[in-house]
């Protein structure tokens, strides 16, 4: 099975073409908010309703992709995601050994850090129509390492509860874009573009987890080498280290800029 698929791709290979602009270098923000559970051998504490780390934070974002032949894109991106925050308690939780009683005073932080890796093939073009519209779907694989660092304590008490993870996930799954030449049709637009991607995957380190991934989007190129984009992104986590387990995600719009070179 495995010779088939490399004999198809080489075929695959030899029958495309070189692209005009290969490289491309988005940059812009995600303003996600960060919501779920953490626990530590106890019972859950919620990010939402026993704590309130829920505030909207400014992730700049990074992404570099390379598309060396027709249908065949290598992307690599990163972000990095910190919040903090304090108040009064809710509830009656035990989080690593220290209590936590309605009306104790917490203050907390998380922090997750991501760096990916993927490759996708733009196999099946159900829809095209003279090079003006095309709808296509491509299957997805990569790798991507999250840092995950959390903080709660106790100031009513002073004591403090923190761990320092990382997890590198394995993981699959499908793209989808619709790309609409308008150069005949809009003066201020190159083309516009519907995008949406579904990974899903497995963590791996300590005692590993899964992963889940969804973001859809709208990307407009102003010229050929100039575009912006707008749209939702969405990342769960669920991993574990002994009773540790974090089981939260980020998820919310981002909006940036694109060259094309």
């Amino acid at each position: 099975m495995f010779e088939i698929i490399c004999l198809l791709t080489c075929l695959s290979i030899q029958d495309t073409q070189p692209v005009d602009s290969p490289a491309l270098i988005r940059g812009g923000v995600w303003l996600p908010r960060l919501g779920g559970t953490i626990e530590d051998g106890g019972s859950k504490v919620d990010f939402e309703t026993n704590i309130d780390l829920r505030s909207k934070e400014t992730v700049p974002m990074v992404e570099f992709s390379l598309t060396p032949v027709q249908d065949f894109t290598f992307s690599m991106s990163f972000f990095d995601f910190s919040t903090s925050g304090s108040g009064e308690y809710v509830g009656n939780d035990v989080y690593g050994g220290m209590t936590l009683n309605a009306g104790d005073n917490w203050n907390a932080s998380t922090q997750i850090q991501s760096v990916g890796f993927e490759a996708a093939w733009s196999i099946w073009k159900p829809f095209q129509t003279a090079e003006r519209a095309t709808l296509s779907f491509a299957p997805v694989v990569g790798l991507r390492w999250f840092g995950v660092d959390t903080q709660l304590g106790n100031t009513t008490i002073s004591q403090e509860v923190s761990h320092k993870n990382s997890w590198v996930s394995l993981q699959a799954g499908l793209e989808m874009e619709f790309r609409w030449d308008t150069r005949d049709s809009l003066d201020w637009a190159d083309s516009v573009s519907i995008e949406a991607q579904l990974l899903i995957g497995s963590m791996f380190g300590a005692d590993g987890g899964a992963m889940a991934s969804v973001q859809a989007g709208l990307s407009v190129d102003f010229s050929p080498s100039i575009g912006g984009f707008f749209g939702y992104r969405l990342q769960e986590l669920r991993a574990e280290d002994g009773d540790y387990s974090f089981d939260a995600g980020l998820q919310g719009l981002f909006v940036g800029g694109e060259i094309r070179f």
